[in-house]
Protein backbone atom coordinates (compact mmCIF):
# COMPACT_ATOMS: atom_id res chain seq x y z
CA UNK A 1 0.00 0.00 0.00
CA UNK A 2 2.99 1.99 0.62
CA UNK A 3 4.33 1.70 -2.55
CA UNK A 4 0.78 2.46 -4.49
CA UNK A 5 0.82 5.47 -2.38
CA UNK A 6 4.46 6.74 -3.13
CA UNK A 7 3.56 5.86 -7.10
CA UNK A 8 0.33 8.11 -6.73
CA UNK A 9 2.11 11.14 -5.59
CA UNK A 10 4.98 10.91 -7.76
CA UNK A 11 2.71 10.88 -10.70
CA UNK A 12 0.57 13.55 -9.52
CA UNK A 13 3.92 16.11 -8.83
CA UNK A 14 5.27 15.37 -12.75
CA UNK A 15 1.05 16.01 -14.09
CA UNK A 16 1.11 16.53 -18.24
CA UNK A 17 -1.76 17.52 -20.15
CA UNK A 18 -1.04 15.21 -23.32
CA UNK A 19 -2.98 16.46 -26.58
CA UNK A 20 -3.64 19.95 -25.49
CA UNK A 21 -4.18 22.22 -28.52
CA UNK A 22 -2.74 25.67 -28.58
CA UNK A 23 -6.53 26.95 -28.03
CA UNK A 24 -6.75 25.71 -25.11
CA UNK A 25 -3.33 26.67 -23.81
CA UNK A 26 -4.29 30.83 -25.05
CA UNK A 27 -7.86 30.95 -24.77
CA UNK A 28 -8.84 32.93 -21.37
CA UNK A 29 -11.57 35.89 -22.10
CA UNK A 30 -13.10 35.87 -18.43
CA UNK A 31 -9.98 35.51 -15.60
CA UNK A 32 -7.83 39.42 -15.90
CA UNK A 33 -4.48 39.00 -14.91
CA UNK A 34 -1.32 40.99 -14.42
CA UNK A 35 -0.19 43.88 -16.65
CA UNK A 36 -3.83 44.64 -18.35
CA UNK A 37 -3.64 40.96 -19.88
CA UNK A 38 -5.64 37.18 -19.47
CA UNK A 39 -2.79 35.20 -19.10
CA UNK A 40 -3.44 30.89 -19.55
CA UNK A 41 -5.71 28.92 -17.75
CA UNK A 42 -2.71 26.21 -17.55
CA UNK A 43 -0.23 28.79 -16.35
CA UNK A 44 2.52 26.54 -14.44
CA UNK A 45 1.23 23.57 -16.08
CA UNK A 46 3.55 21.23 -18.20
CA UNK A 47 1.45 20.17 -21.62
CA UNK A 48 2.42 18.31 -24.26
CA UNK A 49 0.91 20.04 -27.76
CA UNK A 50 2.06 20.20 -31.75
CA UNK A 51 1.64 22.81 -34.49
CA UNK A 52 3.50 23.92 -37.68
CA UNK A 53 6.31 26.43 -37.21
CA UNK A 54 5.51 29.80 -38.76
CA UNK A 55 8.24 31.86 -37.45
CA UNK A 56 11.78 31.47 -36.42
CA UNK A 57 15.00 33.21 -35.28
CA UNK A 58 12.70 35.79 -32.91
CA UNK A 59 14.54 37.48 -30.26
CA UNK A 60 16.32 35.52 -27.34
CA UNK A 61 16.03 32.03 -29.95
CA UNK A 62 12.15 32.08 -29.60
CA UNK A 63 9.83 29.90 -32.32
CA UNK A 64 6.71 30.15 -33.15
CA UNK A 65 3.76 27.37 -33.81
CA UNK A 66 0.87 27.14 -34.96
CA UNK A 67 -2.39 24.95 -35.12
CA UNK A 68 -4.17 27.41 -37.72
CA UNK A 69 -6.03 30.91 -38.95
CA UNK A 70 -7.65 32.45 -36.44
CA UNK A 71 -7.34 33.85 -32.67
CA UNK A 72 -5.71 32.36 -30.02
CA UNK A 73 -4.78 29.37 -32.60
CA UNK A 74 -0.98 30.29 -32.21
CA UNK A 75 2.57 30.73 -29.23
CA UNK A 76 5.76 31.33 -28.78
CA UNK A 77 8.04 28.91 -27.85
CA UNK A 78 11.29 30.15 -25.92
CA UNK A 79 13.27 27.15 -26.62
CA UNK A 80 17.13 27.94 -28.13
CA UNK A 81 17.91 24.46 -27.67
CA UNK A 82 16.19 23.38 -30.79
CA UNK A 83 16.61 24.70 -34.33
CA UNK A 84 13.08 24.38 -36.85
CA UNK A 85 12.50 25.27 -40.20
CA UNK A 86 9.33 27.23 -40.95
CA UNK A 87 7.31 24.46 -42.40
CA UNK A 88 7.79 21.91 -39.61
CA UNK A 89 5.13 19.94 -37.90
CA UNK A 90 6.46 19.64 -34.19
CA UNK A 91 5.37 17.79 -30.90
CA UNK A 92 7.15 18.92 -27.74
CA UNK A 93 6.20 19.12 -24.10
CA UNK A 94 7.26 21.70 -22.11
CA UNK A 95 5.58 24.63 -19.64
CA UNK A 96 3.56 27.50 -20.15
CA UNK A 97 4.30 30.18 -18.42
CA UNK A 98 3.70 33.90 -18.55
CA UNK A 99 5.88 36.41 -18.96
CA UNK A 100 5.40 39.89 -18.02
CA UNK A 101 1.81 39.16 -19.07
CA UNK A 102 2.91 37.33 -22.17
CA UNK A 103 2.04 33.89 -22.47
CA UNK A 104 4.70 31.19 -24.08
CA UNK A 105 5.96 27.47 -23.91
CA UNK A 106 9.20 27.23 -21.98
CA UNK A 107 11.68 24.45 -20.19
CA UNK A 108 10.93 21.81 -23.55
CA UNK A 109 11.42 18.53 -21.88
CA UNK A 110 10.49 16.75 -25.28
CA UNK A 111 10.80 17.89 -28.98
CA UNK A 112 10.60 16.06 -32.11
CA UNK A 113 9.38 16.75 -35.73
CA UNK A 114 6.57 15.21 -37.36
CA UNK A 115 7.48 16.36 -40.71
CA UNK A 116 8.48 19.06 -42.70
CA UNK A 117 7.63 21.08 -46.19
CA UNK A 118 3.77 21.81 -44.21
CA UNK A 119 2.16 24.65 -45.78
CA UNK A 120 1.94 27.47 -43.23
CA UNK A 121 -1.66 28.29 -42.47
CA UNK A 122 -2.75 31.50 -44.00
CA UNK A 123 -2.28 35.46 -42.05
CA UNK A 124 -5.77 36.10 -40.34
CA UNK A 125 -6.53 39.67 -41.51
CA UNK A 126 -7.00 42.13 -38.77
CA UNK A 127 -7.46 45.82 -37.84
CA UNK A 128 -4.98 48.01 -36.06
CA UNK A 129 -8.10 48.21 -33.56
CA UNK A 130 -8.06 44.62 -32.91
CA UNK A 131 -4.35 44.43 -31.21
CA UNK A 132 -5.22 47.08 -28.52
CA UNK A 133 -4.27 46.78 -25.25
CA UNK A 134 -5.33 48.17 -22.18
CA UNK A 135 -8.61 48.83 -21.31
CA UNK A 136 -10.42 46.59 -24.02
CA UNK A 137 -7.67 43.67 -24.18
CA UNK A 138 -8.55 42.47 -28.03
CA UNK A 139 -4.92 41.89 -29.24
CA UNK A 140 -4.57 39.41 -26.47
CA UNK A 141 -6.57 36.81 -28.78
CA UNK A 142 -3.92 37.08 -31.47
CA UNK A 143 -0.78 36.69 -29.30
CA UNK A 144 1.59 34.34 -31.21
CA UNK A 145 -0.66 34.54 -34.58
CA UNK A 146 0.02 35.01 -37.80
CA UNK A 147 -1.61 38.11 -39.05
CA UNK A 148 -1.55 40.59 -41.54
CA UNK A 149 -2.85 44.04 -41.93
CA UNK A 150 -4.17 46.23 -45.08
CA UNK A 151 -4.05 49.32 -46.47
CA UNK A 152 -2.07 51.06 -43.63
CA UNK A 153 -0.37 54.60 -43.49
CA UNK A 154 2.81 54.88 -41.30
CA UNK A 155 1.42 57.58 -38.46
CA UNK A 156 4.70 57.79 -36.42
CA UNK A 157 8.43 56.11 -36.66
CA UNK A 158 9.93 55.65 -33.35
CA UNK A 159 13.48 55.57 -32.77
CA UNK A 160 14.02 53.37 -36.28
CA UNK A 161 12.72 50.00 -35.11
CA UNK A 162 9.07 50.97 -34.14
CA UNK A 163 6.75 51.97 -36.23
CA UNK A 164 3.11 53.05 -36.06
CA UNK A 165 0.65 52.52 -38.62
CA UNK A 166 -2.92 53.26 -38.95
CA UNK A 167 -6.01 52.52 -41.57
CA UNK A 168 -5.94 54.81 -44.16
CA UNK A 169 -9.18 55.98 -43.90
CA UNK A 170 -8.36 56.60 -40.25
CA UNK A 171 -5.60 58.59 -37.76
CA UNK A 172 -6.08 56.00 -35.43
CA UNK A 173 -6.20 53.11 -33.57
CA UNK A 174 -3.07 52.40 -34.82
CA UNK A 175 -0.57 49.27 -34.10
CA UNK A 176 2.68 48.97 -33.96
CA UNK A 177 5.46 47.07 -36.16
CA UNK A 178 8.34 45.66 -34.87
CA UNK A 179 11.24 44.30 -35.59
CA UNK A 180 11.98 41.14 -33.57
CA UNK A 181 13.10 38.56 -36.14
CA UNK A 182 15.55 40.99 -37.40
CA UNK A 183 19.00 41.01 -36.37
CA UNK A 184 19.63 42.86 -33.01
CA UNK A 185 21.55 46.11 -35.12
CA UNK A 186 18.60 46.13 -37.60
CA UNK A 187 16.70 49.59 -38.08
CA UNK A 188 13.45 49.78 -40.27
CA UNK A 189 14.99 51.64 -43.51
CA UNK A 190 12.84 53.13 -46.15
CA UNK A 191 10.05 53.90 -43.85
CA UNK A 192 8.84 57.21 -43.60
CA UNK A 193 5.60 59.01 -42.47
CA UNK A 194 2.63 58.52 -44.45
CA UNK A 195 3.93 55.92 -46.14
CA UNK A 196 1.47 53.91 -47.30
CA UNK A 197 1.80 49.74 -47.22
CA UNK A 198 -0.21 47.54 -49.22
CA UNK A 199 0.19 44.58 -46.74
CA UNK A 200 2.41 44.23 -43.69
CA UNK A 201 2.42 40.20 -42.49
CA UNK A 202 3.75 39.36 -39.24
CA UNK A 203 3.18 37.16 -35.82
CA UNK A 204 1.91 39.23 -32.56
CA UNK A 205 4.02 39.75 -29.47
CA UNK A 206 2.89 40.93 -26.35
CA UNK A 207 5.17 44.15 -24.97
CA UNK A 208 4.59 46.34 -21.72
CA UNK A 209 5.72 49.95 -21.70
CA UNK A 210 2.97 52.31 -20.54
CA UNK A 211 0.82 51.31 -22.40
CA UNK A 212 0.75 47.80 -22.98
CA UNK A 213 1.11 46.97 -27.01
CA UNK A 214 0.34 44.10 -29.51
CA UNK A 215 2.93 44.16 -31.94
CA UNK A 216 3.30 43.11 -35.24
CA UNK A 217 6.28 41.74 -36.26
CA UNK A 218 6.91 41.11 -39.76
CA UNK A 219 9.49 37.74 -39.90
CA UNK A 220 11.50 38.94 -43.55
CA UNK A 221 10.79 41.71 -45.80
CA UNK A 222 8.53 39.79 -47.64
CA UNK A 223 6.06 40.60 -45.35
CA UNK A 224 6.33 43.88 -46.07
CA UNK A 225 4.62 44.95 -49.26
CA UNK A 226 4.66 49.06 -49.65
CA UNK A 227 1.87 50.25 -51.81
CA UNK A 228 3.56 50.28 -55.24
CA UNK A 229 3.94 53.68 -56.15
CA UNK A 230 7.12 55.21 -58.88
CA UNK A 231 7.40 58.31 -56.62
CA UNK A 232 7.89 57.02 -53.49
CA UNK A 233 10.56 54.39 -54.71
CA UNK A 234 13.06 54.15 -52.09
CA UNK A 235 16.74 52.74 -52.01
CA UNK A 236 18.83 51.42 -48.82
CA UNK A 237 22.29 49.95 -48.13
CA UNK A 238 22.99 47.77 -45.55
CA UNK A 239 25.13 47.93 -42.69
CA UNK A 240 28.29 45.70 -42.83
CA UNK A 241 30.80 44.55 -40.27
CA UNK A 242 34.13 43.71 -42.41
CA UNK A 243 37.19 42.59 -41.04
CA UNK A 244 40.67 45.05 -41.71
CA UNK A 245 42.06 43.88 -45.03
CA UNK A 246 39.03 42.60 -46.53
CA UNK A 247 36.47 43.14 -49.30
CA UNK A 248 33.17 43.95 -48.33
CA UNK A 249 30.29 43.68 -49.86
CA UNK A 250 27.01 45.70 -49.32
CA UNK A 251 23.87 45.28 -51.16
CA UNK A 252 21.62 48.67 -52.23
CA UNK A 253 18.29 47.50 -52.09
CA UNK A 254 15.28 48.60 -53.68
CA UNK A 255 11.81 48.91 -53.27
CA UNK A 256 8.98 47.28 -55.30
CA UNK A 257 9.70 48.16 -58.95
CA UNK A 258 6.56 47.53 -61.23
CA UNK A 259 7.11 45.68 -64.81
CA UNK A 260 4.59 48.48 -66.63
CA UNK A 261 6.84 51.27 -65.30
CA UNK A 262 9.05 50.80 -67.73
CA UNK A 263 12.26 51.23 -65.39
CA UNK A 264 15.22 50.97 -67.48
CA UNK A 265 17.69 53.27 -65.93
CA UNK A 266 18.80 54.21 -62.65
CA UNK A 267 21.99 56.09 -61.49
CA UNK A 268 22.70 57.00 -57.80
CA UNK A 269 25.92 57.91 -55.71
CA UNK A 270 27.51 56.53 -52.82
CA UNK A 271 29.96 58.55 -50.64
CA UNK A 272 32.48 56.98 -47.68
CA UNK A 273 35.59 57.98 -46.24
CA UNK A 274 38.28 56.91 -48.14
CA UNK A 275 40.73 56.89 -45.07
CA UNK A 276 38.85 53.16 -44.08
CA UNK A 277 37.96 52.68 -47.97
CA UNK A 278 38.51 52.08 -51.57
CA UNK A 279 35.95 51.86 -54.12
CA UNK A 280 36.58 48.39 -55.53
CA UNK A 281 33.85 47.59 -57.90
CA UNK A 282 30.13 46.27 -57.89
CA UNK A 283 28.69 42.69 -58.55
CA UNK A 284 25.29 42.13 -60.17
CA UNK A 285 25.44 38.85 -59.45
CA UNK A 286 22.29 37.24 -57.89
CA UNK A 287 20.38 41.46 -58.44
CA UNK A 288 17.74 42.74 -60.31
CA UNK A 289 20.29 43.85 -62.74
CA UNK A 290 20.91 41.80 -65.89
CA UNK A 291 24.19 43.38 -66.02
CA UNK A 292 27.08 45.13 -64.08
CA UNK A 293 26.38 49.35 -64.18
CA UNK A 294 29.46 51.82 -64.85
CA UNK A 295 31.17 53.36 -62.28
CA UNK A 296 32.87 57.02 -61.58
CA UNK A 297 34.97 57.81 -59.16
CA UNK A 298 34.79 61.60 -57.46
CA UNK A 299 38.25 63.19 -57.83
CA UNK A 300 38.84 63.19 -54.32
CA UNK A 301 38.19 59.46 -54.50
CA UNK A 302 35.85 59.52 -51.61
CA UNK A 303 32.50 58.81 -53.76
CA UNK A 304 31.29 56.82 -56.46
CA UNK A 305 28.48 57.34 -58.97
CA UNK A 306 26.74 54.31 -60.01
CA UNK A 307 24.73 54.16 -63.57
CA UNK A 308 23.01 51.55 -65.35
CA UNK A 309 21.23 51.42 -68.52
CA UNK A 310 19.74 48.18 -69.87
CA UNK A 311 17.21 47.07 -72.52
CA UNK A 312 15.07 45.32 -69.89
CA UNK A 313 12.29 46.81 -67.51
CA UNK A 314 13.91 46.37 -63.84
CA UNK A 315 11.40 44.68 -61.82
CA UNK A 316 11.40 44.07 -58.14
CA UNK A 317 8.74 41.98 -56.70
CA UNK A 318 9.36 42.35 -53.08
CA UNK A 319 10.12 45.18 -50.82
CA UNK A 320 14.19 45.66 -50.41
CA UNK A 321 15.40 43.65 -53.31
CA UNK A 322 18.98 43.41 -54.06
CA UNK A 323 19.57 46.30 -57.32
CA UNK A 324 22.91 46.18 -57.24
CA UNK A 325 26.27 45.01 -54.74
CA UNK A 326 28.94 47.36 -54.04
CA UNK A 327 32.48 46.38 -53.01
CA UNK A 328 34.76 48.37 -50.61
CA UNK A 329 38.56 46.98 -49.58
CA UNK A 330 38.54 48.11 -45.83
CA UNK A 331 42.20 49.86 -45.43
CA UNK A 332 41.63 51.07 -41.41
CA UNK A 333 39.70 50.18 -38.41
CA UNK A 334 36.95 52.52 -37.76
CA UNK A 335 33.58 53.34 -39.23
CA UNK A 336 32.46 54.80 -42.42
CA UNK A 337 29.39 56.05 -43.94
CA UNK A 338 27.81 55.07 -46.91
CA UNK A 339 26.07 58.03 -48.15
CA UNK A 340 23.60 57.73 -50.59
CA UNK A 341 22.73 60.53 -52.91
CA UNK A 342 21.54 61.84 -56.49
CA UNK A 343 19.35 59.12 -56.91
CA UNK A 344 17.43 58.96 -60.47
CA UNK A 345 15.34 56.74 -62.37
CA UNK A 346 14.96 57.11 -66.09
CA UNK A 347 16.79 60.24 -66.03
CA UNK A 348 14.24 62.18 -65.03
CA UNK A 349 12.25 60.56 -61.41
CA UNK A 350 14.41 61.41 -58.53
CA UNK A 351 14.23 59.22 -55.52
CA UNK A 352 13.89 61.10 -52.81
CA UNK A 353 13.45 57.73 -50.11
CA UNK A 354 17.56 57.55 -49.43
CA UNK A 355 18.62 55.44 -46.49
CA UNK A 356 22.38 55.70 -45.57
CA UNK A 357 24.49 52.91 -44.66
CA UNK A 358 27.80 51.93 -43.09
CA UNK A 359 30.57 49.40 -43.18
CA UNK A 360 32.22 48.79 -39.51
CA UNK A 361 35.60 47.90 -39.26
CA UNK A 362 36.25 46.52 -35.35
CA UNK A 363 39.48 46.01 -34.09
CA UNK A 364 40.23 42.33 -33.89
CA UNK A 365 43.51 41.91 -32.07
CA UNK A 366 45.35 43.37 -28.98
CA UNK A 367 46.57 46.33 -29.84
CA UNK A 368 46.85 50.12 -28.45
CA UNK A 369 45.14 51.86 -32.14
CA UNK A 370 45.82 55.18 -32.56
CA UNK A 371 45.03 57.22 -35.76
CA UNK A 372 45.28 61.54 -36.07
CA UNK A 373 43.98 63.49 -39.06
CA UNK A 374 42.00 66.65 -40.09
CA UNK A 375 39.54 66.80 -42.80
CA UNK A 376 42.55 67.82 -45.13
CA UNK A 377 43.30 64.37 -46.44
CA UNK A 378 46.59 66.10 -47.82
CA UNK A 379 47.58 66.76 -44.36
CA UNK A 380 47.25 64.22 -41.85
CA UNK A 381 48.70 65.35 -38.51
CA UNK A 382 49.09 69.03 -39.24
CA UNK A 383 47.01 71.74 -38.24
CA UNK A 384 46.94 75.15 -37.16
CA UNK A 385 45.00 76.04 -33.52
CA UNK A 386 45.49 79.66 -33.71
CA UNK A 387 43.36 79.53 -37.09
CA UNK A 388 40.59 77.70 -35.06
CA UNK A 389 41.77 74.19 -36.89
CA UNK A 390 41.20 71.14 -34.59
CA UNK A 391 42.37 67.37 -35.29
CA UNK A 392 41.08 64.23 -34.64
CA UNK A 393 42.52 61.83 -32.46
CA UNK A 394 40.83 58.44 -33.00
CA UNK A 395 41.92 55.67 -30.62
CA UNK A 396 41.17 52.21 -28.99
CA UNK A 397 41.47 48.60 -28.50
CA UNK A 398 39.96 45.09 -28.93
CA UNK A 399 36.80 44.68 -27.15
CA UNK A 400 35.75 41.17 -25.86
CA UNK A 401 32.52 40.55 -25.27
CA UNK A 402 31.80 39.25 -21.56
CA UNK A 403 34.88 41.73 -20.23
CA UNK A 404 34.93 45.46 -18.75
CA UNK A 405 36.31 47.67 -21.10
CA UNK A 406 39.41 48.62 -21.40
CA UNK A 407 40.05 52.10 -20.19
CA UNK A 408 42.14 54.46 -22.22
CA UNK A 409 44.33 57.36 -21.34
CA UNK A 410 45.37 60.20 -24.16
CA UNK A 411 48.97 62.06 -23.44
CA UNK A 412 50.29 65.10 -25.07
CA UNK A 413 53.92 65.69 -24.62
CA UNK A 414 56.30 68.39 -25.68
CA UNK A 415 59.62 67.35 -27.47
CA UNK A 416 61.35 67.96 -24.27
CA UNK A 417 58.89 65.08 -22.95
CA UNK A 418 57.02 67.42 -20.42
CA UNK A 419 53.59 66.89 -20.30
CA UNK A 420 50.98 69.22 -21.97
CA UNK A 421 48.01 67.66 -22.00
CA UNK A 422 45.41 64.91 -21.18
CA UNK A 423 42.62 64.88 -23.27
CA UNK A 424 41.38 61.39 -22.76
CA UNK A 425 41.22 59.32 -19.22
CA UNK A 426 38.04 57.01 -19.60
CA UNK A 427 36.57 53.78 -20.03
CA UNK A 428 36.13 52.76 -24.42
CA UNK A 429 32.37 51.82 -24.24
CA UNK A 430 31.82 51.64 -27.87
CA UNK A 431 30.92 48.18 -29.47
CA UNK A 432 33.62 48.11 -31.93
CA UNK A 433 36.19 48.98 -29.65
CA UNK A 434 36.95 52.40 -31.41
CA UNK A 435 36.46 55.91 -30.13
CA UNK A 436 37.74 59.47 -31.23
CA UNK A 437 38.68 63.34 -29.73
CA UNK A 438 38.92 66.37 -31.45
CA UNK A 439 41.64 67.92 -30.26
CA UNK A 440 41.64 72.12 -30.32
CA UNK A 441 45.60 72.39 -29.26
CA UNK A 442 45.26 73.49 -25.98
CA UNK A 443 47.08 72.40 -23.14
CA UNK A 444 46.08 71.44 -19.38
CA UNK A 445 45.00 75.03 -18.82
CA UNK A 446 43.45 76.17 -22.12
CA UNK A 447 46.18 78.04 -23.31
CA UNK A 448 46.96 77.47 -27.57
CA UNK A 449 49.95 75.73 -27.76
CA UNK A 450 52.89 77.42 -30.08
CA UNK A 451 53.73 76.05 -33.46
CA UNK A 452 56.34 73.08 -32.94
CA UNK A 453 56.54 69.43 -32.78
CA UNK A 454 54.56 67.40 -30.19
CA UNK A 455 53.69 63.89 -29.52
CA UNK A 456 50.19 61.79 -28.95
CA UNK A 457 50.54 58.98 -26.65
CA UNK A 458 47.89 56.47 -25.90
CA UNK A 459 48.21 53.73 -23.39
CA UNK A 460 45.05 51.07 -23.36
CA UNK A 461 44.81 49.20 -19.89
CA UNK A 462 42.77 46.07 -19.62
CA UNK A 463 41.18 46.56 -16.58
CA UNK A 464 40.81 42.53 -16.34
CA UNK A 465 44.14 41.48 -16.21
CA UNK A 466 45.87 44.85 -15.69
CA UNK A 467 47.97 44.67 -18.86
CA UNK A 468 48.79 47.51 -20.91
CA UNK A 469 49.40 48.48 -24.50
CA UNK A 470 50.71 51.68 -26.03
CA UNK A 471 51.26 53.76 -28.91
CA UNK A 472 52.84 56.96 -30.10
CA UNK A 473 52.31 59.68 -33.19
CA UNK A 474 53.48 63.12 -33.63
CA UNK A 475 50.92 65.76 -33.92
CA UNK A 476 52.49 69.09 -35.48
CA UNK A 477 51.20 72.53 -35.05
CA UNK A 478 52.49 74.30 -37.94
CA UNK A 479 51.27 77.90 -39.74
CA UNK A 480 50.76 77.93 -43.47
CA UNK A 481 53.90 79.28 -45.34
CA UNK A 482 53.65 82.81 -46.98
Amino acid sequence: MRKFTFFIVLLLSSFTVFGTTIYDIQYNTTIPGASHTYPSPLAGTQVSTEGIVSGIGFTGGKYVITEGSGAWKGIFVNDPAHTPALGDKVSLTGTVTETGGFTELSQITSYSVINSGNEIPAATPVNPADLQGYPNYPGEAYEGVLVKVTNVKVTLVQDNDIFYVALVSQATPTCQIKDGFFPSDHTWSGVVLNQIWTEITGIVYYSSPNPPQYRINPRNDADMIPQADINTVSLTINNVVARKGETAEVNVMVSRLMESWNLKKYSFTVGFNKRILRFADADNNGTISPFAPELSLSDNEDAVTVTYEGQQPLVSDTNNGVLIKLLFKTLSYGSSPLDLTAGTLNDSIQINLLTDGSITVPITKRIAWLSIYNNDYNKKNIFNPWLNQKITIEYGCYQQQGQTGSKAILRIYDVQGRLVATPINKIISASNGIEYYIWDGRDKNKNLLPIGIYYCHLEIINRTTGNSDTAVQPIVVAAELK
